[in-house]
């Protein structure tokens, strides 16, 4: 009874954390991961399932692919380095939605401050982040829970899960009308082809430092499948020059956050543009925009003001 207890008690931090996602119908990390498909590739659809899911019936629409998909690869930058580490779950549940687009500005900085060149390679999915509108944040925090819900921080944390699928390429071929891709003559290539073509590809194991070019890349599943081939045979991705290069700048803009969900190493080079050319009118201006990032990060460490500390904290 409020008489007897003289006032108003905290609740201890647990305590909090526990009521706080019982509120949103979320449990704890631990019980996401037992609720996951136990397949990787299963999972990965799901998590796309859901998001897809949820933008067509709140968004009423499939216009908005840099919003959809950049806010689901700002969350998946969040998700710990390790499978059995901490759930930063209870950091996001209980944002708004203006706090979860600062959240999000936070761990776009993050990427920022490791790899600027990276981060601008990226700009295509958090761009909208600098001055959104309240049609542009509408529903975002309900779309978070969504996500971390489906286990979204656990599939990127761990590896196995994170490489058996191409989480962002799923979500923009949803987005994506069927008109809009036989425009583009886009062909996004399953993760059930892509994986023996890998294999196939890499048969002759590639010297270190050999450099590893996907010209027509997509979002990048076919690199999914080239890394997680060198894994199994117990190579490490990161003793390779990898490029990743796409015509379209949404595509392009994942290859730069799937390098990073799929430990590509720091050796990483992302393109947009035509690569059938004159390889020369590829090359120069990638490495001229390259110097600009990393200059324009000598004098900005900080990609967008936030009020947030970045949920990224094993940085």
């Amino acid at each position: 009874m409020a008489g007897q207890r003289g006032g108003p008690t905290a609740l201890p931090p647990a305590s909090f954390l526990e009521y706080d996602m019982t509120l949103y119908g979320i449990p704890p990390a631990g019980f996401r991961r037992f609720m996951v498909p136990e397949n990787g590739r299963e999972h990965g659809r799901s998590i796309v399932d859901a998001a897809h899911g949820w933008w067509l019936e709140n968004r009423g629409g499939t216009g908005e692919v840099a919003i959809a998909v950049g806010t689901l690869a700002g969350l998946a930058l969040c998700s710990p380095s390790r499978a059995d580490g901490p759930d930063y779950g209870p950091l996001l549940i209980p944002l708004d939605d203006g706090e979860l687009a600062d959240a999000l500005r936070a761990s776009w900085n993050s990427l920022w401050a490791s790899d600027p060149v990276l981060a601008d390679a990226a700009g295509p999915l958090h761009a909208w982040l600098a001055d959104p509108s309240e049609s542009d944040i509408r529903g975002l925090a309900d779309y978070a829970r969504i996500l971390v819900r489906a286990g979204l921080l656990e599939y990127c944390s761990d590896l196995a899960r994170c490489e058996s699928e191409d989480l962002l390429g799923l979500l923009v071929q949803r987005m994506r009308g069927h008109g809009q891709k036989q425009a583009t003559g886009e062909f996004f290539t399953p993760s059930i082809a892509a994986d023996p073509a890998g294999e196939i590809m890499l048969t002759d194991r590639p010297a270190p430092g050999a450099v590893l070019l996907e010209p027509c890349a997509g979002t990048g599943t076919m690199v999914r499948a080239a890394a997680a081939a060198l894994r199994f045979q117990g190579l490490d991705p990161g003793h390779y020059h990898w490029w990743l290069n796409d015509l379209d700048t949404i595509n392009s803009a994942c290859c730069a956050v799937n390098s990073r969900l799929w430990r590509l190493g720091s050796n990483v080079t992302v393109s947009c543009g035509d690569a059938f050319g004159d390889p020369r009118d590829l090359e120069e201006p990638t490495h001229r925009r390259a110097e600009r990032a990393i200059a324009e990060h000598k004098h900005r460490t900080l990609l967008y003001p936030t009020r947030t500390r970045p949920p990224h904290w094993h940085l």
